[in-house]
């Protein structure tokens, strides 16, 4: 890039900086330290997780049977913001090494539910013992009141986020 696109570029960079309005700066880097942090904590569990010959979209997947269980396929696939088809693939790779179930709707034959079968305990048991250590070392220093009340604070967020993707948009 020539020299004098460079400058008009980091000018307008710093432009952009001293427009933002009192109070965003904060905003902005909260949100910007959330996802700087998913990004890192999952980094670092895929890392712990290839020890166990387990890729990100499985454990990912895993994580998401296990809080919800009975989800559809499709759920599952909007949730893990991934293809139907996808999915389907990963499924059959979970279904295969005995972690997962996919079980038909009782209601109509054409959908079929995902649940953990008990293939995935020791799958959980590693998960469980690489998370517990990763946290530890996260958490390191908070005391017990700061991360209940970061908890709390996230959840606030994210309720606020969930009410307002379902609301119309006008």
């Amino acid at each position: 890039m020539p020299q004098d696109r460079l400058e008009s570029a980091g000018a307008e960079a710093i432009r952009l900086k001293t427009l933002s309005k009192p109070g965003y700066v904060e905003h902005e880097e909260l949100f910007y330290l959330i996802v700087e942090l998913s990004r890192h904590i999952s980094t670092q569990f895929d890392k712990l997780m290839l020890k166990h010959r387990l890729t990100h979209s499985q454990w990912w997947a895993l994580m998401h049977i296990y809080k919800q269980e009975g989800l559809t396929q499709s759920a599952l696939a909007t949730l893990m913001q991934v293809g139907r088809a996808s999915a389907g693939a990963l499924l059959e790779k979970l279904a295969a090494a005995g972690w997962i179930e996919r079980r038909p709707d009782p209601t109509d034959s054409r959908v079929r539910r995902v649940f953990l079968a008990l293939g995935a305990v020791p799958i959980f048991e590693q998960m469980q013992a690489e998370g517990e250590a990763q946290f530890k070392m996260f958490l390191k220093d908070m005391s017990l009141a700061e991360e209940r009340q970061l908890i709390d604070g996230l959840r606030h967020i994210r309720t606020n986020s969930e009410q307002h993707s379902t609301a119309p948009t006008s």
